[in-house]
């Protein structure tokens, strides 16, 4: 190059490049070398692939899921409520452990109930595993968050007067 460095590139199976300059040739060598064996290898995703909007990976997940109609429109609602107000223009890669824990704090402080809460959680993390599953991100954001408690209601029992009232209407 003009300016003294050295420049690797190197393409991947679908033809993408990927080119890095360094001040050494032998750098620049090793570069491409490492680059190709792990595109040879598979273990290589490719680095621009977490550039996708969670809006548009959203929309890929949610077309490939296998769930009963009724699952799908909690999961909607919850989606449309609580998920893509926050995420829709954030790109895969730009979201970490502590936005995802932000996130969780400002629906509470929304006054989301912890069940809400909750259930957009689990979507926002089955997204995010499905995105590390193919290669978009390396890893999950969704680790280690800490949720609300959902308060576990004890079992109300009938009285006896109230159990023989039932069986006296019947």
């Amino acid at each position: 190059m003009k300016s003294g460095k050295w420049q690797a590139t190197v393409r991947n199976r679908a033809g993408d490049r990927f080119s890095e300059s360094f001040p050494l040739k032998a750098q620049a060598r090793a570069w491409g070398i490492e680059l190709e064996t792990q595109f040879a290898r598979g273990g290589m995703r490719d680095p621009r692939a977490g550039e996708i909007a969670f809006r548009e990976w959203h929309d890929r997940w949610w077309n490939a899921r296998i769930v009963e109609p009724h699952t799908l429109r909690g999961d909607a609602s919850s989606i449309k409520n609580h998920v893509m107000p926050y995420w829709a223009d954030w790109e895969m890669r730009a979201i970490t452990r502590m936005d995802v824990q932000s996130w969780i704090r400002s629906l509470v402080e929304k006054g989301a109930g912890p069940a809400a809460i909750k259930r957009a959680y689990n979507l926002t993390s089955s997204i995010m595993r499905a995105a590390v599953d193919d290669d978009v991100i390396a890893v999950s954001p969704c680790r280690s968050i800490d949720l609300p408690p959902i308060a576990v209601k004890p079992p109300q029992w009938f009285t006896p007067d109230q159990a023989q009232s039932i069986l006296d209407g019947l």
